[in-house]
């Protein structure tokens, strides 16, 4: 009875919370109506003045933006009014000082001038209404060109420095070479210069009077060194004539003077061009026009240094002794005089080398299979190159490379090109030789030798092949060992015959006949190879090295049982020691008989 009681209880607890949050509900409900009706009502007043303002706004904002577009093409229109009212103005006045100007007086003056006519006539230019006006401007700017290269002229023949014979004379000149000065005032020479290259249409005039001015002032200055050196010689003999007796005749003593001035001439040729070179980087920094001005200006002074010297050595009978200095200046200078007298990569013997490798018909080959002479020749020449790298470079491969090629590849590249060409002059020659072993030798010695000079740093030619071939020393030490390897093939007929050493046993047949047939055809290899010749000594001591590690283990086992079965009384012929001297002798004159 209890249960039931607390049961009812419970439920009737239960029914009140129930109709507690009913009503609560019902509120609540009541409540969301009204803040509903609220919002609709806020949200209908703010549609109505959201109307009112895009009825009221909406054609201001369209009126303001026609404003705008208004004023901004008023401001562009007063900007090119404005713009152009200055170039009117400024332009008479510019023009008028280009006309009137002397760029000998005011120089950097007259370079602005000539900068705001170029900008004036682009401005006019870009306005269709206002080309008419750029004609008489651009008549205007071609009259500044002229009269800039008539001032570039003047500059030159103002500044051109006859210089002092003094240090030419008395071999002074190469520790202050870089301090000799050939223009008296290089800045309006190169001020000019490199304005006018820069410009659109570039007025050329003025590169031929640098050509025509500078060569002129270095043949100038060669003929009055050469005379200095004429007058100190005859003031020397002269004060020798008071002391004693002259010893040759007066002829003589002339032919030896102007041998001396021939040498200085020489000499001061390449000192001057090497100074003028460095001006000309300046002056002229366009590279192609540099180099063709340099081939005009250096035409004139070369050809009298040349016509002087070969008069001096054909005409002059004064024996061979006093041209051994001027033999050896032009010799240490040969490629530098040459390349100055070709002129063009055609006339260089670049060309004819490759020529004389690809088509050598010559059946010369060294008959004891050592270095071939075209071989140690073309190598010689290439280090000779390198030793004169940015000559070569600048002066002889750059003036027919395409534009935009890379120079510093120019020499790499003719280096691989000259290599391949040896190579495969080479594999030609060895197959003029009748036996394939010694052509074998042939290979390996000029490999060995290419490699070997390659490898030393006195000749600077690895690191300048390198950068084209990186694995360029590493492909002929392969070609070493792969020669090694085919030479050391003609010793596998004998190898095969010590084969069967191990299976003598108390045979004295067989150890008999192993030994005959060893020393018949041991004999026959070493008259074969007799005259071979390996020129390298380590080379030659590893083949040598090589051979005997082949041979010796099995054939010292023979020995030891033909002396063991007390075969051939009379002696065996290659003991160990007649066989190691044998083996010594490889590749040499001394022979065992």
């Amino acid at each position: 009875m209890a249960n039931e009681n607390n049961a009812a209880e419970s439920i009737a607890r239960k029914l009140a919370q129930e109709e507690e949050w009913l009503l609560n509900f019902e509120k609540n409900i009541t409540k969301s109506g009204q803040i509903r009706q609220g919002i609709e009502q806020v949200v209908e007043k703010f549609d109505q003045r959201l109307g009112l303002l895009e009825k009221n706004v909406l054609p201001m904002h369209i009126s303001n933006g026609k404003l705008q577009k208004k004023q901004h093409n008023i401001q562009r229109l007063i900007n090119t009014i404005d713009a152009t009212l200055q170039f009117y103005g400024k332009t008479s006045t510019v023009e008028t000082a280009i006309n009137t100007g002397n760029p000998t007086a005011e120089l950097d003056s007259y370079l602005e001038n000539m900068e705001s006519l170029q900008q004036a006539i682009i401005f006019f230019e870009t306005h269709p209404n206002y080309r008419s006006q750029t004609e008489n401007m651009r008549i205007t700017l071609d009259t500044g060109y002229t009269v800039l290269e008539k001032a570039y002229k003047s500059f030159l023949l103002k500044h051109s420095l006859t210089l002092d014979p003094t240090p030419f004379i008395k071999s002074e000149l190469s520790p202050r070479l870089n301090e000799i000065k050939i223009l008296s005032d290089e800045e309006p020479v190169i001020k000019i210069g490199v304005w006018l290259l820069k410009q659109p249409r570039i007025p050329t005039h003025f590169l031929s009077y640098y050509s025509e001015i500078r060569g002129a002032q270095i043949l100038k200055n060669i003929k009055n060194i050469a005379e200095a050196q004429k007058t100190m010689q005859l003031a020397t003999r002269s004060k020798l004539s008071t002391v004693r007796k002259p010893t040759q005749r007066p002829e003589k003593l002339d032919g030896l003077a102007d041998v001396d001035s021939c040498h200085v001439m020489c000499s001061a040729l390449l000192s001057l061009l090497e100074l003028e070179e460095k001006l000309m980087v300046r002056a002229i920094p366009d590279t192609s026009k540099r180099a063709q001005v340099f081939r005009e200006l250096v035409s004139r002074p070369l050809a009298y240094v040349v016509l002087q010297t070969q008069k001096v050595v054909n005409e002059k009978d004064i024996g061979i002794i006093p041209l051994l200095p001027l033999l050896h200046l032009l010799s240490q200078n040969l490629a530098r005089f040459h390349n100055l007298a070709a002129n063009s990569i055609g006339d260089v013997q670049f060309d004819s080398l490759m020529q004389h490798l690809n088509e050598d018909t010559t059946k010369f080959v060294p008959p004891d299979g050592n270095v071939h002479p075209t071989t140690a020749s073309t190598l010689n020449f290439l280090s000779s190159l390198t030793a004169h790298r940015v000559t070569v470079t600048q002066h002889i491969l750059a003036l027919t490379a395409p534009q935009g090629t890379n120079t510093n590849l120019l020499l790499p590249k003719l280096f691989a090109r000259i290599l391949s060409a040896l190579g495969s002059m080479l594999k030609k020659k060895a197959n003029l030789y009748d036996d394939p072993t010694l052509a074998t030798i042939f290979l390996l010695n000029n490999y060995n030798y290419i490699a070997k000079t390659l490898a030393d740093e006195k000749d600077g030619l690895l690191p300048a092949i390198t950068e084209m071939n990186s694995n360029i020393l590493s492909f002929y030490h392969e070609e070493i060992s792969t020669c090694t390897n085919e030479y050391l093939k003609s010793w596998n007929g004998i190898a095969s015959v010590l084969k069967s050493t191990d299976r003598i046993g108390e045979d004295k047949q067989m150890a008999k006949q192993i030994m005959s047939t060893f020393i018949r055809d041991f004999d026959q290899i070493l008259a074969q190879q007799m005259d071979y010749c390996i020129s390298d000594p380590k080379i030659c001591a590893h083949v040598q090295s090589e051979v005997r590690a082949r041979i010796w283990k099995n054939y010292s086992q023979l020995l030891d049982a033909c002396q063991r079965l007390h075969l051939f009384p009379q002696g065996i012929k290659y003991t160990e020691n007649t066989f190691e001297m044998a083996i010594k002798n490889l590749f040499s004159s001394a022979r065992i008989n």
